[in-house]
């Protein structure tokens, strides 16, 4: 009799055990529907408090659902119980743009984002599943400072503006991870990409090209118009991983990220007049936009050692191949509906802005300490040469950082987690001699950044 009823239950525990899943995809869901990116820095060390604490060296870490998503997809391979997880970013930046006659400050208002992950192990295959959602990189920057004199003849300035410069780049990723035996696995994940782009600031032609039969409008190359572009649009990208366990105490890891593409569509609203030596408000402009952006490839490897019973040093080096990506932004307009304007551009018009970054490399190091079972206090460094030049740097383009520390706690108890990081991006400067681009408006000044990072991730096990 009692083996009867235990028969009968077994069914309904099964039930309320995927009920449970499907639940936390929908928390997942709607814990990122209404996100307002607001971060700075286009590369992220980390997204995960436990690897941004370690200076974003997860690569060879056993991981949560979200750092295993985001750091290092094999590591689904070793996670045996269904787990999910929340988290947020938030962050603060700071700096100083400074040149004879123009100079201000970035809006530091702290600003974040959400981050969850689901990961599901398929019953007695030694395959888990997982569900992410978190940003691959995100950048602004919202400076506010006196338009510089430059555009055709070196006169022009809109006067006070607010200069800003957003790129978003958010991944809805579906991944796998294999567990080969207890001491190898292999993981990819698939991401559908969501990137928003914004720009609002006095804007110079670099680059004219002409549309299909339209004006050959070289001359105009730095004429500075008043524009206000934004434009979103979706790609994809793939992330293979490979976690080894050499040893008990030593881990390998190993992934690669491909490269995404990515044309996004919009609006560009402006206005010429003041350098055209019109009242301001005389020449308003709209064509539709399309800005092409590249986000670049890139390798990661690193190791982990537990040197002593209560100590783990994780060791990572990244390669990012911004030269490739970051060669140049392809800004295209369209459908011009302002007559006066289109016999001078024309109604379809590229321009391509110079970027010119350089590949960079980033050396990661995190040492992680179990003070007790609970509770594990963790400490990191990053550096990562700047991969900007002086000849294209902007305060708009201003991803300069290279020295980053962090901190951090973790603490689990029964089946929860809960994990906090800071990261201090340390202040950088930047002097622009002579600029590559055109009217020179930002030579001879220099821009300085610092950036304050906050990261929270919570977790429970099913």
């Amino acid at each position: 009799m009692r083996q009867t009823i235990a028969k009968q239950k077994q069914p309904r525990s099964t039930t309320a055990h995927y009920r449970r899943v499907i639940w936390a995809v929908v928390l997942c869901t709607f814990a990122v529907a209404d996100l307002k990116v607001r971060s700075s820095g286009i590369n992220l060390n980390g997204v995960d408090a436990r690897t941004a604490a370690l200076g974003g060296a997860g690569v060879s870490l056993d991981q949560n659902a979200l750092g295993a998503m985001t750091a290092n997809p094999a590591a689904l391979g070793f996670l045996d119980t269904p787990e999910i997880n929340f988290g947020a970013l938030a962050g603060l930046v700071q700096g100083d743009f400074k040149k004879v006659g123009s100079g201000g400050s970035l809006d530091n208002t702290l600003h974040g984002i959400s981050t969850a992950a689901l990961a599901f192990p398929l019953g007695k295959l030694p395959v888990t599943l997982g569900l992410s959602f978190a940003p691959d990189s995100a950048s602004l920057a919202d400076w506010h400072y006196n338009d510089p004199l430059g555009g055709l003849g070196g006169a022009t300035s809109y006067g006070y503006q607010e200069n800003r410069s957003q790129i978003a780049l958010l991944r809805t990723a579906f991944g796998a991870g294999w567990k080969v035996n207890h001491k190898l696995a292999f993981g990819a994940s698939i991401g559908l990409l969501y990137n928003q782009n914004e720009l609002k600031t006095p804007y110079i032609f670099q680059n004219l090209q002409p549309g299909v039969g339209g004006p050959n409008n070289a001359a105009y190359n730095g004429a500075k118009t008043l524009l206000d572009l934004q434009t979103s649009g979706w790609g994809w990208n793939v992330h293979f991983g490979g976690l080894y366990k050499a040893t008990t105490n030593l881990t390998f890891g190993l992934t690669y990220k491909t490269e995404t593409r990515i044309s996004t569509t919009g609006d560009a609203y402006g206005d010429p007049s003041t350098q055209f030596g019109a009242p301001l408000g005389t020449l308003p402009f709209h064509y539709d936009a399309e800005v092409r952006n590249i986000f670049p490839q890139e390798i990661t490897a690193g190791a982990a050692w537990k040197f002593q019973p209560k100590w783990r040093l994780a060791l990572q080096v990244d390669w990012i191949d911004w030269s490739h990506a970051f060669r140049t932004l392809p800004v295209s307009l369209s459908h011009g509906n302002n007559g006066t304007v289109n016999s001078v551009l024309g109604d379809d018009f590229k321009d391509l802005v110079p970027l010119n970054w350089k590949d960079s490399f980033v050396y990661r190091a995190g040492l992680e300490y179990a003070a007790t079972e609970r509770l594990s206090l963790r400490g990191g460094y990053a550096y990562g040469h700047n991969p900007v030049p002086s000849g294209t740097l902007t305060p708009m383009t201003a991803a300069i950082f290279e020295h980053t520390l962090s901190a951090g706690i973790g603490y689990q108890w029964s089946r929860y987690a809960i994990d906090f990081a800071y990261q201090y991006a340390l202040p950088v400067t930047q002097n622009i001699g002579t600029s590559d681009l055109q009217a020179g408006e930002y030579s001879n000044s220099s821009i300085q950044v610092s950036n304050h990072l906050l990261l929270l991730t919570t977790g429970v096990k099913f």
